[in-house]
């Protein structure tokens, strides 16, 4: 049974783990200790002394250059070797992005791990002892390295033998070939990703950032229960520890800086077949403070959060958001949420509907504090007959109550309006006020102002980049037509999806008279070069605004 071989790939042999603090618990129950110890000053210095950067590439990932050698930079899409790999020096150095680290950072970066593993494990290279004085501790350590090797070539065994029995019944056209045909997955996709069959289940393999096997994860092809099962905790893997897909998608999240997280490990590889190769899994629905690290180190800057569809989903996304809400807060981190229809997951919304389906959810993503407002104020989207106080009153407390955790800014200014104008039941009608402008006042201005100038190019990013709307509230439009302009935009994406809005306003443009008609129009088409800039950098377009329109602008008006 794959329980059993699962439970076995886990491996049952550490009885002792050098990991980092006071004495805890391994999962065979006998104690392990943790070397915080170990890692002294002495051993930190033996540890740079004796490694080599260059002994951290392959031979032929080098080219000599004079007493250097240059390799490609893996942090920028670097087709000519940029990064510039010095024995001298003993460390590395991009001239194009600018980034460098040592031997112990090169190790952290390439193979995920955290400081203190990097110079363990060069220190286990290299012959560095870690606890010089205390030949117990360091057999202890020797010994966990020793397991540890054991257990990843029995893992990597284990994967080859799961994936050729796979690719025998992919030959022969067995029950494997008839899942993956009904999954969609191509025989190519399956090879690339080493999947396996075992006991009447498809084996995928858990790797780590580097690539390595450290566990293994079941997917029944029939009626077993339970439908996924991962491999057992040990030296090797913690479910907690490992992003799935990391290591396939390390280099789309390092030139994108946008990793999209979704459920499990075959959405994962669905996405990637589709060309979604950004995409990663944790195997679950929450993030650990590690997983987030190990996605940082390929340079994620932004989490697109694609969990399901279906009500567990969204409550798993509510969970995620509000879990990693200071870092969102501080400016550590941005976040999306990409609405998934009720019930879809991202595997069964490609296979039904296609590639293009995923693409415009994910253009049309939600900035997560947006998301988290909707959810508060649904309640609110009932026929207003009937609201109870109750229902406004429970919309209020939620809203204040997430309000209060925001710092002062625009984030906190934006919810407030927010919620103000919801519970207020308010619809502006602007085109009233487009009206009232004196029209003689708008011709005589034949060149906008450098003002004037920005506040156009709110109404245009809140039309081609929706997601950033209720921010751009915010922001305080001074010009008339503009902030006429402004309101239809706001006002009709209340009745469109994000991605009709362009076109919904287009069709209303005849019924706005005068400047904010004229505006507007512009608006919505204003140059292809400007609407691709506005679709790929909307953040940016909206920080840069936000310190333009400054309530003390330094702007000529």
């Amino acid at each position: 049974m794959l329980s059993n071989t699962i439970d076995s790939a886990s491996g049952k042999a550490a009885h002792h783990r050098v990991v980092a603090g006071a004495v805890r618990r391994a999962p065979s129950g006998h104690p392990t200790v943790r070397p915080s110890g170990l890692l002294t000053p002495a051993v930190l210095e033996s540890v740079r002394e004796r490694a080599q950067i260059t002994d951290l590439f392959g031979p032929t990932e080098l080219k000599r250059s004079g007493r250097e050698f240059l390799a490609r930079c893996p942090w920028h899409d670097d087709r000519r070797p940029s990064l510039l790999v010095s024995p001298t020096r003993n460390r590395v150095h991009c001239f194009v992005c600018g980034k460098g680290t040592d031997a112990i950072g090169w190790l952290q970066d390439r193979q995920g791990l955290s400081f203190q593993e990097a110079v363990l494990e060069l220190a286990r290279r290299t012959g560095v002892s870690v606890a010089e004085g205390d030949p117990e501790a360091q057999e202890r350590f020797e010994q966990e390295w020793r397991e540890r090797r054991q257990l990843m070539a029995q893992r990597t065994e284990q994967r080859q033998q799961f994936h050729q029995a796979l690719l025998h019944q992919l030959e022969q056209g067995s029950e494997g070939a008839d899942y993956l045909r009904a999954r969609g997955i191509s025989h190519e996709t399956a090879r690339k990703w080493q999947l396996g069959i075992a006991g009447g289940r498809l084996t995928i393999p858990l790797n780590d950032a580097s690539g390595q096997t450290v566990g293994f994860c079941g997917r029944a092809t029939g009626n077993q229960e339970p439908k996924y099962r991962n491999s057992t905790g040990d030296l090797l893997f913690q479910r907690n520890g490992v992003v799935f897909g990391l290591d396939q998608a390390a280099e789309a999240i390092c030139k994108q800086g946008t990793a999209l997280l979704v459920e499990g490990p075959l959405d994962v590889i669905q996405l990637h077949q589709a060309g979604f190769t950004q995409a990663v899994a944790c195997l679950g629905t929450s993030v650990s403070e590690l997983q987030l690290q190990l996605l940082r180190r390929q340079g994620m800057k932004h989490l697109l959060i694609g969990l399901d569809g279906d009500s567990a989903g969204q409550a798993a996304t509510e969970r995620l958001v509000e879990q990693l809400q200071t870092q969102l807060t501080s400016g550590g981190l941005s976040a999306s949420v990409v609405q998934l229809p009720e019930g879809e997951d991202a595997d069964g919304l490609i296979r039904s509907q296609g590639a293009t389906a995923l693409e415009g959810l994910i253009a049309s993503a939600r900035h997560w504090l947006e998301w988290r407002l909707d959810r508060i104020l649904a309640p609110l989207a009932a026929d207003s007959a009937s609201r109870s106080l109750e229902t406004l009153q429970a919309v209020e407390q939620a809203g204040q109550a997430l309000i209060e955790q925001l710092a002062d800014g625009v984030l906190r200014r934006s919810a407030e309006q927010r919620l103000t104008v919801a519970l207020q039941g308010v619809n502006s009608h602007q085109e009233s006020i487009a009206a009232a402008i004196p029209p003689s006042t708008l011709a005589e201005q034949a060149l906008p102002t450098a003002r004037q100038r920005l506040e156009r190019r709110v109404v245009q990013l809140a039309i081609h980049a929706p997601q950033c709307l209720f921010m751009l509230t915010s922001l305080p439009v001074r010009d008339g037509a503009c902030r006429a302009a402004f309101d239809w935009v706001q006002n009709t994406a209340m009745t469109v999806p994000p991605e009709q809005l362009p076109e919904a306003l287009l069709r209303l443009v005849p019924q706005i008279s005068g400047a904010t008609g004229a505006l507007l129009a512009q608006a919505i088409a204003p140059g292809a070069d400007i609407i691709r800039l506005l679709h790929s950098q909307p953040e940016a377009e909206f920080e840069a605004l936000a310190n333009a329109l400054d309530p003390d602008p330094r702007l000529p008006e």
